[in-house]
């Protein structure tokens, strides 16, 4: 992660509607896999997974195609304090997850309880999520006394 400021230079038209035609492919591509997944109601379902590729597809085209020319880089940006925070929060928080997942490992061999296992795992990416982000806060809220 590094910080980027936008500059005020413009990229190429053509630059323009690659992105806007990577866009429109890709929005056309999930909304035919969505509504192949549903053919009693294709066209409604295709409607709604094109409403929602719409916009991340479009994002992507920008990305790939424009924001080379108009977002500079900063040669600095791996020193910022907040990509300190959260490296320090990410690293306590993988520490808290895998001690949770031993935890857990052991009393389920123990106990010799039988659960599925994606409520589990759903569970372990809530845990880590949520660790991240309330250390994140703790870190800053110490750095900013």
């Amino acid at each position: 992660m590094s910080k980027a400021s936008f500059t005020s230079r413009r990229a190429p038209v053509h630059h323009y509607v690659l992105a806007v035609i990577l866009g429109a492919i890709l929005t056309i591509a999930v909304a035919l896999l969505v509504g192949a997944s549903n053919p009693g109601d294709f066209w409604p379902a295709a409607g709604i997974g094109a409403l929602c590729a719409a916009y991340p597809a479009m994002s992507l085209g920008t990305r790939v195609f424009v924001s080379r020319h108009t977002v500079t880089r900063d040669q600095h940006g791996e020193q910022s304090v907040e990509l300190q925070w959260m490296r320090q929060a990410g690293a306590g928080a993988f520490l808290d997850v895998l001690v949770a997942t031993i935890v857990a490992a052991v009393v389920l061999a123990v106990g010799r309880f039988q659960i599925e296992a994606l409520p589990v795992l759903l569970g372990l990416v809530a845990l880590s999520a949520l660790d991240a982000g309330l250390r994140y806060l703790a870190v800053r809220h110490r750095a900013l006394k």
